[in-house]
């Protein structure tokens, strides 16, 4: 329905999102049967699209190189791709009918399944952009993969394996001479690149349900401005739920390892926290930043992280993805140039993000997390209120 302030992951959709991921023939028990007993099938509306078939009754999805003869008798010049991506252009500055668009002729699976915006806090045309000149980068930027202690001994060195089904995408690695440094601050091991980079994680403390559902962790790791690497940048993505908790702090920790970066978590999700510190770690997690202390609220110990339920820290939050959208993600039209943001799950959750149902999007708050941690605190300006200032002094003779 064009235009329809119906949210159809409120009206069934859900239950039918659920049905398509118990469904998956990758994932099956012993008996070769998925949950569901049923196996899911996706077709991109391209591969089937009506006017875009020969007279033999075969899809044209590319361009051809020739004019085709068409099943109805007329020829046919470009692919259903072009076409569809022709239609999508044509509605890029109106975001709600380019969502729906989008929806009724999915390319991929998360298109499928996408939400009304008609509540978008975020600039989707801009996000729009960015995943349509990502999908067309060859090759592609991100690369799938885990980190692992080489040889399986800790605290030596963290190897990146690729990995088709890995839990990370990277799409930045440091150089080799910047990866695994060590730093220490008396005994106290701390993140020795933290100003090029830093991280946010949206943890969990429960061990995986009965069912294998539940909120997955989340981590993101993020390029400061600088003049030597690649800025403004998300470089690091992960969104999983390993069977025990301690794998995906093990994950966190690996990859802050071997970028050298400090990460800013959740504090009431402490786990992770005694977590880093039984290894020796817990230099490596950043306290909450001065700037995100309210106007007149007095913190007498140092805590590890943000507290989550701050409704400053929410606006902030969610503040600071806008801000970054604005900024660096899809065209700048000054400079025709886009933006470094190839990290399309993570572009496809600030779509649906809600800010008053955040815990569905996990992505989305361990990116905002890295946002909140890139931020410079303002230096306050001391005053001087000298008597030399604003009086002239003048020396009386006589």
């Amino acid at each position: 329905m064009v235009g329809s302030t119906v949210n159809p992951m409120d009206k069934g959709g859900k239950e039918y999102k659920e049905l398509w991921r118990d469904s998956n023939p990758n994932e099956r028990n012993a008996n070769g049967r998925t949950r569901t007993g049923l196996y899911r099938l996706f077709i991109p509306a391209y591969s089937s699209l009506e006017g875009f078939f020969d007279k033999y009754g075969n899809p044209i999805i590319e361009d051809p190189d020739k004019p085709i003869d068409g099943l109805d008798g007329d020829f046919i010049y470009h692919g259903a791709k072009t076409y569809l991506k022709n239609e999508r252009q044509a509605l890029i500055e109106d975001a709600s009918e380019l969502n729906e668009v989008i929806r009724q002729f999915p390319f991929t699976e998360d298109e499928a399944f996408r939400d009304s915006v008609e509540s978008t806090l975020f600039n989707i045309s801009k996000i729009y952009e960015q995943i349509q000149y990502n999908d067309e980068l060859y090759p592609n930027p991100v690369v799938s993969g885990n980190f692992v202690w080489k040889g399986g001994e800790q605290d030596t060195e963290v190897v990146f394996k690729p990995d088709v089904n890995g839990r990370f995408r990277v799409s930045w690695m440091p150089p080799v001479e910047m990866r695994n440094l060590k730093k220490y601050d008396r005994s106290k091991r701390i993140p020795p690149n933290a100003h090029i980079g830093v991280g946010g994680v949206d943890s969990y403390d429960l061990d995986a349900t009965v069912d294998g559902r539940g909120s997955k962790g989340a981590m993101h790791l993020y390029n400061r401005f600088n003049m030597h690497h690649p800025s403004n940048m998300f470089v690091l993505e992960y969104a999983s739920r390993p069977p025990l908790a301690k794998i995906f702090y093990e994950d966190v920790l690996m990859a802050a390892v071997f970028y050298g970066y400090p990460l800013l978590i959740e504090n009431n999700k402490y786990g992770i926290a005694r977590y880093f510190e039984s290894r020796g770690y817990d230099g490596y997690l950043l306290e909450r930043p001065r700037h995100l202390v309210a106007a007149n609220t007095q913190i007498k110990t140092k805590t590890k992280g943000i507290p989550s339920n701050s409704q400053d820290v929410i606006q902030a939050h969610a503040h600071a993805i806008e801000t970054y959208i604005h900024e660096h993600v899809g065209i700048n039209h000054d400079t025709g140039e886009y933006g470094n943001m190839y990290l399309n799950r993570t572009l496809e959750d600030w779509i649906g993000f809600q800010i008053h149902n955040r815990t569905k999007f996990d992505l989305t708050i361990s990116s905002g997390l890295c946002l909140l941690a890139a931020q410079k605190e303002k230096q306050k300006e001391k005053s001087n209120f000298s008597e030399s200032k604003f009086f002239r002094r003048y020396r009386v003779i006589g």
